[in-house]
Formats: C-alpha cells, structure tokens, sequence
C-alpha cells in the first residue's frame, strides 16, 4: 500500500490527467471546460480541482452520446445501466480495459477471501446460457452459484439453499434486502448454511439491525461495500467494520454542500465522484445521488485508504416537517442503539406530513419498549411537530431485492 502521502500526490496527478484527457478527447467536455476557461495544467491544485462543474444525472443522461471517447471502442466498451431507482434510468459506459475485479479482490482479502474461494452472490442476475458458461469458464476453478433478487420465491430460495450446502462458499455477497429475506426464509424452514468467511451487503444502508441479523442467522461477520453502476466497486469496510475505505488509487470521492461548494469537514453532504481511470466515458465530479461523511482519521487497521461513514441514504431520503426544516442525517440510523429489537424497519411520510414507521420486530422480549424509545427519540428530534406512529408488520416489500427504508409522499416543493 501507498503510505497516504504518495496516496495523495498519485490521485491528484490522475485527477489532472483524466480531466485534461476528457477536455481533448470528449466533446462535452472540451466545450464544457473550454467555455470556463478550465486550465487542465491546473488541476493538480485542489482548489482550482473543486471549480470544476459538478456533473447530474440528468446532464450525463441528455448528452451521453457526447460523453464518449476517441478511445471508445465495441472490444473496450461495456455499458453500465442503473436501475433507476431515482426514477431516471441511465446508461454509461465501463472501460473494460481496467481490471475493475481486482478492487474487488483486494476487498475480499481484508475479509480473508482469495480468488480461489467458491462465491454464492443474491443480486439481479438474469445470464442467459452461453452468458453462464462464459461465466463459469471465467471463474474457474472456483465456483459461483447465483440468487436473482429479483424473482425471489421459497422455490427459488430452496434451490440456493440446496447450492450452498453443496457448494460450501466462503463468500455471499448480495442486496441487503434479498439476504434478509433469505435469512427469513431459513428461519421460517429451520434451515442452516455452512458458515461462510464473510458476508457482503450492497445496494442499500446497512443498518446496524440488520448487519445483526445476518450476522445471527449467517454465522459470518458481515461487511458493507459502496459500489454503482456509474463506477462499479467504490468503497468497502475492513474487518475493523468501522468505517468504508475509500478506493482512492482509482475514484476521487469528495462531499458537497446543497451549493456544490465542500462541506465542512465531518459534515454529511452529497457526494461526488470521479472515475479516474474511465478513458472512454469519463465521470468527472458526478453527484451521485448519495449522501456521506468522510472521514479524517486513519484506520486501526493501518491501511492508508481514507474512510467514509457509511453513505446516509440518497438525497431524497428525508424527513420534511410544515415548520420548513429538513431532518436528513441519520434517520437510517434510529434503531442503531437497540439492534436486536427490529429486523426491518421503513419511514413513512404522508402528504399530511405524518410519519408512519412500519417495524418487524425484533428477537428481544423487551422488542416493543425499545422501538418505543427510539421512535420516541425521533418525536423529540423534530419537535413534534407532527404525529409519529408505529406500525408493527409481519414484512415490508422488496424491490428486486432491494427495500426502501424511507418513502415520502410530499414533493420537494411541498405539498
């Protein structure tokens, strides 16, 4: 590893090269950076970094044909679509030049997986045949067996269930969501897996009631990994679990406030990021939809990655009260002192600007008084201004294996 100076200094260099190679060889950036007066020369300086213009969804989305390359090719091209859970798909382009696996292999060795380990992941997997055995030739010798979290059924969990054991993986890796209703399935049939060495979550917040759950009903710590379909692996936790490392040799992560200037430090923000290695559709200053924190202080593990606090949902997930006041930070995290008393939870705004917070409760015999406390610390947060209530539910909804912890019904403009 870099000691984080050299760190520094390498990905300030990749900052400059990336920009001043888009602004020669990507049409929307030559105009874009042209227009400014963008001195790529600069760019090295954080400073003169951060004047650059922050890039949206909706920008990448109507000018992705611009966004390509000289370099863009059919062999080193591999399109990237999200799912849309902003309710704005979008389709970029990965370079397939850059051994993108290797970031996830070295995440894998913090956990004390190899290359050579068997892999069961739960994800939206849709391989036709021929896509399957390419798979399965690329993987080999080792074995990969596959959930889709998207067609989840006890048939299909019967089927995955009867691989594990067969298949003994020291790694599963999935959407939060899907893993717990895997876990519920196991539980509802008394079934077992054989312990793996990890369990990795993506897709959505791991809270800290649900990282329990798993770990309960898996045997296996589990870790949490910031990953994209704009820029593929970001992030992910070491076993200290106490933070993600930022994959800063390969993205620059930076938080904004509302205005795109830095936030302060240990402020949430909206985050950006930078591909820095992407020469055939550059992603440069993407605001990600997401919210975090980074961190200042080093990890315990040593490693010279930065951390980032575990991203706080997307910047849609809030709470808007009549008085005007926002409430952002940390809603993902109410249950966090009393992780055993749920095993789902959602947050639920009306038009009315009532909140509704549906629970599966948890194991422990005091479940109820606990969720009483932290919804009742949540009255207090917003001054009760408006009425809190507990819906209690056998089960909350999954889509495509993933769940939605906070919906609201009220616009950004109100109602």
């Amino acid at each position: 590893h870099l000691c984080a100076p050299d760190l520094f200094d390498l990905q300030n260099n990749l900052a400059q090269q990336i920009a001043a190679f888009a602004m020669e060889s990507s049409p929307y950036y030559r105009e874009l950076y042209r227009s400014q007066g963008i001195r790529p020369e600069a760019l090295t300086d954080r400073d003169e970094w951060a004047k650059l213009p922050i890039l949206d969804r909706s920008t990448v989305k109507a000018n992705s044909a611009h966004f390509r390359t000289a370099e863009a090719t059919r062999r080193n091209t591999r399109n990237a679509l999200t799912g849309g859970s902003t309710g704005e798909p979008l389709k970029t382009m990965h370079d397939m030049r850059i051994p993108a696996i290797a970031l996830a292999w070295r995440m894998y060795s913090w956990w004390g997986v190899t290359p050579y380990d068997n892999i069961a992941r739960v994800g939206r997997w849709n391989f036709s045949r021929i896509a399957t055995l390419k798979n399965d030739i690329s993987w080999w010798p080792s074995r990969q067996v596959y959930l889709d979290a998207a067609l989840i059924s006890d048939e299909t969990m019967q089927v995955f269930h009867r691989q594990l054991n067969r298949l003994r993986p020291r790694l599963l890796e999935g959407y939060v969501g899907a893993l717990l209703e895997f876990a519920d399935y196991l539980e509802r049939r008394r079934l077992t897996v054989p312990p793996p060495v990890a369990v990795a979550t993506t897709a959505a917040p791991l809270t800290e009631p649900a990282r329990a759950r798993l770990e309960s009903v898996f045997g296996a710590p589990v870790y949490d990994e910031y990953r994209g379909s704009e820029f593929g692996w970001m992030a992910g936790e070491c076993a200290q679990q106490n933070g993600l490392h930022v994959f800063e040799d390969v993205r620059r992560f930076e938080v904004v406030d509302a205005s795109g200037a830095p936030a302060a430090k240990g402020d949430v923000g909206d985050l950006v990021i930078t591909d820095l290695r992407n020469r055939v559709f550059p992603m440069i200053r993407y605001r990600t939809g997401d919210r975090g924190i980074l961190r200042e202080a080093p990890c315990e593990c040593g490693r010279s990655l930065a951390l980032m606090e575990q991203p706080q949902g997307r910047v849609t997930d809030l709470i808007r009260l009549p008085s005007g006041a926002v409430v952002v930070h940390r809603l993902m995290a109410m249950f966090s002192a009393h992780p055993d008393a749920v095993r789902l939870f959602q947050i639920h705004q009306l038009k009315d600007y009532s909140i509704t917070v549906r629970v599966v409760v948890g194991d422990r015999l005091d479940a109820h008084s606990q969720i009483e406390t932290a919804v009742e610390a949540l009255r207090t947060r917003i001054n009760r201004e408006v009425p809190v209530r507990i819906e209690y539910v056998d089960s909350l909804p999954y889509t495509g294996g993933k769940t939605k912890y906070i919906i609201s019904d009220i616009s950004s403009s109100g109602i």
